[in-house]
């Protein structure tokens, strides 16, 4: 009878990195919307009465959007280029801490991680990508509110039915930084795992599904029941393509990285 491999124990995103980077976001979000909710009640209401008479209202709302938009735009801009390399440093270290103390506890390799052109490669990526997101949920809110207030103003909406939609709209781009905080941590988590199991050699690794979603992708839940090996360098052939755990949007599957010579039959 074969024996089992040994394997490493999966590198998985840490908790906590995913829970700060989803603080500052949010808090970044809370405050635009306090910002944007006192100055839309504020100005609707000194020109409701005037809404259906002439064009001005629907003006002066425009005029106000476009300096509310310019502050917020420039607010998260800030946060992005500071935000972004800070959360990659942190899930990159957390990274190397946790694989090299795997390779030391299981297979008793000392190694001393150095920033490799490989790795910093990676994370570069990774920054650039997390800036654009951070960026666009500012951009994305802005327009979405924009609309909404042009529409209420086209329309004669009163300002109780304005104060709903943007609340509404509030709780959705809340719960968009928060899934974009948890998918970019497993993002960065398996990026940097990748390129660190290439350098140490280990190129052979088994799928693990997470079964932490609500809706799990079949094959991957598949691919973790049969412990699917695939090669780290080139990625996990599932669904005719291939990919690496923790790739495709809100995928939380990690892997095992296998050891060579450890009974491997």
């Amino acid at each position: 009878m074969a024996s089992k491999p040994k394997t490493l124990k999966p590198i998985r995103p840490n908790a906590g990195i995913g829970a700060s980077y989803e603080r500052d976001l949010i808090a970044l979000i809370d405050e635009m919307e306090r910002s944007l909710r006192y100055w839309m009640r504020s100005r609707y209401r000194k020109v409701e009465g005037r809404i259906t008479q002439d064009a001005s209202p629907a003006a002066e709302l425009q005029d106000l959007m476009d300096r509310l938009t310019a502050k917020w735009r420039l607010r998260f801009n800030e946060l992005a280029e500071y935000l972004a390399p800070q959360f990659v440093d942190k899930a990159a270290s957390s990274v190397d801490k946790a694989y090299r103390r795997e390779l030391d506890r299981s297979a008793g390799f000392a190694i001393k991680f150095r920033p490799t052109e490989g790795v910093t490669d990676a994370m570069h990526a990774c920054v650039n990508e997390n800036v654009l997101l951070i960026k666009s949920i500012g951009e994305q809110h802005l327009g979405e509110v924009n609309q909404m207030v042009m529409r209420a103003v086209a329309h004669g909406g009163d300002l109780g039915e304005l104060t709903k939609g943007l609340q509404e709209r509030f709780g959705i781009t809340r719960r968009r930084a928060a899934n974009i905080a948890r998918d970019q941590n497993a993002k960065v988590t398996s990026a940097i795992n990748k390129q660190r199991q290439i350098e140490t050699g280990l190129f052979e690794a088994e799928w693990v599904h997470s079964a932490g979603g609500k809706h799990p992708r079949v094959s991957h839940v598949e691919a973790g029941q049969k412990k699917l090996r695939f090669d780290v360098r080139e990625g996990a052939l599932i669904d005719g393509q291939r990919i690496w755990p923790g790739q495709l949007p809100n995928c939380r599957c990690s892997s095992r990285v296998i050891l060579p010579g450890f009974n491997d039959t």
